[in-house]
């Protein structure tokens, strides 16, 4: 399963397109927020998507969104922890995401909000930050038949 994964467009709709044009193979799509409307206009201008599924979550500046801030999502044989990452104060560090993570018995968490690509597994749980769109960076997560997860930073 190839999980596309982006965050913090903030207007670049042209990056956004661009990566999911070059990404038309993915099984899932994960936008972890500031820029709903990016990728609302890149979705509406590739129709070949329009069958995959996908995860929206709300940035702090994606003003008057009715989308949640977080999502919890069983995703093949993992457990998602999905969220934007300003309500966790990711700016100040991983902990208490990691935390929330761990007390909601999660084990892949996703945000953005920070704008710097950032992996790391701790005790089980890989937390994952793909970079800011506006910026060129996006994520892949892949989750082979085996159930082995891998995460890959990529620019636009």
């Amino acid at each position: 399963m190839k999980i596309v994964v982006m965050s913090d467009s903030h207007g670049r709709d042209e990056c956004v397109y661009s990566l999911l044009y070059e990404n038309q193979d993915a099984d899932m799509i994960i936008h972890l927020g500031d820029g709903m409307n990016d990728f609302s206009c890149a979705m509406d201008g590739l129709p070949i998507l329009s069958s995959i599924p996908y995860i929206r979550v709300r940035g702090n500046c994606d003003f008057f969104s009715s989308i949640p801030v977080t999502v919890m999502e069983d995703i093949g044989p993992y457990k998602f922890y999905i969220t934007h990452g300003y309500e966790q104060r990711v700016k100040s560090g991983v902990d208490y995401i990691y935390s929330e993570a761990k007390k909601t018995g999660r084990n892949v968490v996703l945000f953005g909000h920070t704008h710097i690509p950032y992996y790391k597994e701790k005790d089980g749980i890989h937390l994952f930050n793909p970079g800011s769109v506006h910026d060129g960076s996006y994520g892949i997560i892949n989750i082979d038949n085996d159930g082995n997860i891998s995460f890959e930073h990529e620019y636009v």
